[in-house]
Order: structure tokens, then C-alpha cells, then sequence
């Protein structure tokens, strides 16, 4: 893909995904399976090109999703079989077939579901790979320890043969308040507990996904979903051994010279307070930029400095680069790091819109953004 055909460009650090998945499996202990989560196009960065790195570790023998939609789009671009494929996310009727079909492994978190895979798996001919989903707190899919579990004993019970059951899982939903995130914990393994006493055995138990990992290891259990670490330390407390991989950069496509007190933008979105150069670049909100962070004029780099968005549009921004010497068809990267190696963290960026993960900025960048990806120093476009 070449970039002089976009107005932006995603570019991802194979290199360095690579090394923070040898730092992850290096610090898990023996017997702790790594279940890459590649949700969301993994998280912006592209479904496929991710996934298709990580079959370079043979350790890797789970990748988690959160749609039945990408786990098909991994079979299709030629995943096999021998990769489960795990659809953490609640799936409606109607992708009970195609999940059958495509060999990926369902999270069980409603009573019925089961029933209905199996089902479907005997008029496939097949076994159907489930995952049971228990309720610990969340509270947005999940089986909960008791009643419920009990009511899906019941269920498994009636078509076990037609299921394959490759493991159990929970999700925290309070990791910063420490007594919420150990109850979940104990009411997890409540539920495994009362599995196994009904007749199910479980190959597989997760609990933790990224943050947990780094804040609670004691919860480890014999795997864990990490997804975030794969390209980003932690936000508030960083360990200071995982890189970020991902750079965003567009272009100067305008530059006009302002007058103190003129206005920027729509509805006059910024009054500059003294003569100002001002650089249009070409993305704005249509390409994923979000309009929070140019509110409270976030940084950009552009020859090497730091400057602040002023305004943005559905298509193009404006930033400051008033006293340097900034031209039509200059680089501005918006995160990561500009040719000169000087780096802004899309980390610090995405804590100026509430959002304390570097992810959440990649995960809303549109197709209109390139996706540009290399394990040795990127070619020049």
C-alpha cells in the first residue's frame, strides 16, 4: 500500500509487537497460556497482518475476538484450524451457523446458547467449541455461579457429546478497588469449581486480560487475554519493558499567515491571540481524530516540534506553526514518531480525551487511514 495514495498513514511496528510478546511470554510462568485479543481490527492496527505475526510464536495457540465476523475473516485470510479462535462477545441466533461453519469456539454467557450450538453442530456433522462465560460482576454476558450454572449443567448434559468445552472465563470489572477484584476472583472460581463437580472438565482458565496482568499476576491461572500490552505499556503505572508500535503521520496542505484576534474553524472555534502562521493538515474527526483532543490543543510534531491543534473538520485540522519553517507536503505525526526519531505517546495523547489507553486513539482511526506495516526500517513512499 503507498502512502501518496492517502491523506494519512497508520504505520505499525511489527519489530517491536514482536519483542513485547517475547517480554510477555518471558515474564508468564511455566504452564500460562498468552491469548493474543485482536477485537476491534486489533484495536486499529489490522486484524490480519497482527494475527498473521503472531503465528511466528508457537506458544500461541489461542487468539480471542470479540465478533463472530473477525473470526471468520482470520479462517478466511487462512488461519487454521490447529488456532482456536475464541468469539468472547455475546453473538445473536443468527451466527450460531456461521461460527459452527468456521471452527470458531463460542462464549457460552445465556442459557439456550449451548443447546442451540449443538444443534447446530449435529446437522453439521460436527462438534461445536464452546468456552463457558461466567458472570462475576460485569454483568454483560455470563452464567452466573449457582442457579444458572446449575441450569446449564443441566443443559450440557442433554448434547455434551455434540460440545467441545476448551475452557472458562470472566472478565474484571474492578480492578481499582482491590476487595471487588478478589470477590470476582473467588466467585469465579466458585463457578470452575461447580463445573467441574458437574461433569465439565476445563483445559482453560482466564481471568485476567492486560492491566490485570501487570496489577494482580497472583490471578494468573493457566492463561491470560492480553491485547493493550501487545503495543502499549501501562497508561499510569508503565513497566517500562513494553514499546509502544504504533505512528500516525498526514501532511501540510495549506499554510495562511493570520492577524491577532482572527478566528480558525468553524463557528470560530479559535481566536488566536497574536500573528499566526497557521498549517492546515489533511484528517480531521472523518478519519478518526478526535475532536476532544483538539479542544484542548493537543500536540502535534511538525519539523521536529511539538505545536497544538487549533480546529478541526470532518476532513482536515488546523495547527499552530507559527516561527517555523513548515511548507506544503511536510510530515506532522500526530503520535508516535516523526523520521527524526522525536516521539509524542499516544498514550499522554489519549489522556486529553478522557481515555486513559493508547488504544482507544488507534481503534477510532477510519479506512481512510493507511495501514502501513514493516519489520525493518519502513521504506520510503
Amino acid at each position: 500500500m503507498h502512502t501518496k495514495y492517502y491523506n494519512s498513514y497508520l504505520l505499525v511496528d511489527l519489530d517491536r509487537m514482536c519483542q513485547n510478546v517475547e517480554v510477555i511470554l518471558r515474564e508468564l510462568p511455566q504452564g500460562v497460556q498468552l491469548i493474543p485479543v485482536l477485537k476491534d481490527d486489533a484495536y486499529g492496527l489490522g486484524l490480519v497482518p497482527v494475527a498473521t505475526t503472531l503465528l511466528e510464536f508457537p506458544k500461541i495457540r489461542t487468539m480471542a475476538v470479540a465478533h463472530v465476523s473477525e473470526g471468520i475473516a482470520l479462517r478466511r485470510a487462512g488461519i487454521s484450524r490447529k488456532i482456536d479462535i475464541l468469539v468472547m462477545g455475546g453473538i445473536p441466533n443468527r451466527m450460531i451457523r456461521p461460527a459452527v461453519d468456521y471452527g470458531l469456539t463460542v462464549a457460552v454467557g445465556r442459557l439456550g446458547l449451548a443447546h442451540d450450538l449443538a444443534q447446530q453442530a449435529a446437522a453439521q456433522g460436527t462438534t461445536a467449541r464452546i468456552q463457558v462465560k461466567i458472570e462475576t460482576g460485569l454483568h454483560r454476558t455470563g452464567l452466573l455461579p449457582g442457579e444458572e450454572l446449575a441450569l446449564f449443567l443441566q443443559e450440557y448434559s442433554r448434547c455434551q457429546r455434540l460440545l467441545e468445552v476448551t475452557g472458562a472465563f470472566t472478565h474484571f470489572a474492578y480492578l481499582s478497588d482491590k476487595q471487588r477484584t478478589q470477590k470476582q476472583f473467588e466467585d469465579y472460581l466458585a463457578g470452575t469449581v461447580q463445573l467441574e463437580e458437574g461433569g465439565v472438565t476445563l483445559p482453560m482458565c482466564h481471568i485476567s486480560a492486560s492491566a490485570a496482568t501487570e496489577l494482580y499476576p497472583q490471578y494468573h491461572l493457566n492463561a491470560v487475554r492480553i491485547g493493550r500490552r501487545l503495543n502499549w505499556d501501562h497508561p499510569s503505572l508503565p513497566k517500562k519493558n513494553i514499546q509502544e508500535t504504533a505512528t500516525w503521520r498526514t501532511f501540510v496542505t495549506n499554510i495562511r499567515h493570520l492577524n491577532k484576534g482572527e478566528f480558525v474553524g468553524y463557528n470560530g472555534a479559535y481566536r488566536v491571540e497574536r500573528d499566526t502562521a497557521v498549517a492546515t493538515i489533511g484528517v480531521g474527526y472523518g478519519d478518526g481524530l478526535n475532536p476532544e483532543i483538539v479542544q484542548k490543543h493537543g500536540p502535534v510534531l511538525v519539523c521536529g516540534q511539538k505545536v497544538p491543534l487549533l480546529a478541526c473538520c470532518m476532513d482536515q485540522a488546523m495547527i499552530d506553526v507559527t516561527g517555523l519553517p513548515c511548507h506544503v507536503d511536510d510530515e506532522v505525526t500526530l503520535f508516535g514518531w516523526d523520521r527524526k526519531g522525536h516521539f509524542i505517546s499516544s498514550q499522554e495523547i489519549s489522556k486529553l480525551a478522557g481515555d486513559n489507553e493508547g488504544c482507544g486513539l488507534t481503534s477510532a482511526l477510519t479506512s481512510r487511514v493507511a495501514r502501513i506495516y514493516y519489520k525493518t526500517d519502513p521504506a520510503e513512499d
